[in-house]
């Protein structure tokens, strides 16, 4: 039985320069009937529990007062059951009202995108807080109740040096907060950054980053779960672990994808499709051995890594047999097997596109 679900909002109040998710400018005329739309797919869509619920975006508190509190409606007849319930906030459009909303109709995590603490780079990705805003922001949430809370940052920006992502990072950990999100800038071809002919930062000082940031998050706390990934105490995410075991989830809203046993699908990233005629999914069917493939990719993104049990009960082969050329490759040296688990040993997580490309 599906226990988690993604629920996407288009809408945002201004366009981040580096963005190219299914997003729209804010129009008040619009949220009406997205509402209408959203409440029918969700009832269609949905049936039993949740485990885990996540409202992402675009930004979904772009919308007014009036508006959060009849989106967050629409779920309160799962809220009861789940353990995690997360909303991304962007920070300048936050506020105590904002918060209590949110925790009157069951959130209890917040996920903020801060990007950096930079203000000049703020500035070039169109981001509109300031990094002072941050700690305020995060005590509003605090107050209401809400105590799990993470944060998003972004590296290999433009004129972004390792001396700048290392005073980033030592600010992210000086917060209150207990989980972090790291993204390696990519360029989109239909983000403002791709459509000016933006570069990021080159490999080099992106690897550079990345293994700074392991070190200096681990060194305070902050323990990587997954490659992108940091918990302290624990506070890992429950909806994400959700993608990287290959369990399957809801996908609610323009521009949401979702899994089945049958495989993925996309709704449509049209907002007047939407509204005319609701998600339209995109099927992508997969077949056992594509499945078997994208566990392994999820799962290898995990410090623990894949359980080999799991794996076998799922598929009814052994992963060490169905991928038996491509472990004896790399075993030892970028993968190891250990208490059960097949996972990438700390060299192997630099390398795992080139690993898995052995996996096809």
């Amino acid at each position: 039985m599906t226990k988690s679900a993604y629920v996407h909002v288009p809408f945002c109040r201004s366009i981040c320069a580096y963005c190219d998710f299914a997003r729209t400018t804010y129009q008040t005329t619009l949220i009406g009937p997205w509402l209408t739309q959203l409440k029918k797919e969700a009832m269609e869509k949905m049936n039993g529990s949740l485990q885990t619920l996540y409202i992402g975006g675009g930004t979904p508190n772009a919308l007014s007062y009036q508006e959060l509190d009849a989106l967050l409606s629409i779920f309160d007849p799962f809220y009861q059951t789940t353990m995690e319930y997360t909303m991304e906030v962007n920070p300048e459009l936050l506020d105590a009202e904002i918060a209590s909303i949110c925790a009157y109709h069951g959130v209890n995590r917040i996920s903020m995108g801060v990007q950096s603490f930079d203000d000049q780079l703020l500035k070039m990705m169109n981001r509109h807080h300031r990094s002072d805003q941050i700690l305020e922001k995060l005590k509003i949430l605090i107050a209401a109740g809400i105590q799990s809370l993470s944060i998003d940052l972004i590296y290999g920006l433009p004129g972004q040096t390792l001396a700048m992502w290392k005073k980033d990072l030592l600010h992210a950990v000086s917060l209150p907060i207990q989980h972090i999100s790291l993204y390696s800038l990519t360029i989109e071809e239909n983000s403002v950054f791709g459509k000016r002919g933006v570069q990021k930062a080159d490999d080099e000082i992106e690897y550079l980053m990345y293994a700074e940031a392991i070190k200096c998050l681990e060194k305070h706390g902050f323990k990587q779960y997954e490659i992108a990934n940091f918990a302290k105490n624990g506070a890992c995410s429950r909806h994400n672990l959700t993608y990287w075991q290959y369990e399957d989830f809801y996908g609610i809203g323009c521009g949401a994808s979702g899994k089945t046993a049958l495989g993925r699908y996309d709704n449509t990233r049209s907002l007047n499709c939407y509204l005319k005629d609701g998600p339209c999914p995109e099927w992508t069917k997969l077949n056992d051995e594509e499945q078997m493939f994208e566990t392994v990719m999820m799962g290898l993104r995990l410090n623990r890594g894949i359980s080999l049990d799991a794996f076998e009960q799922r598929y009814h082969i052994p992963l060490t047999k169905q991928f038996e050329d491509a472990i004896q490759k790399h075993l030892g040296n970028d993968l190891i097997i250990e208490e059960g688990y097949l996972r990438t040993t700390e060299k192997g997580k630099f390398l795992l596109h080139e690993i898995l490309i052995d996996f096809l």
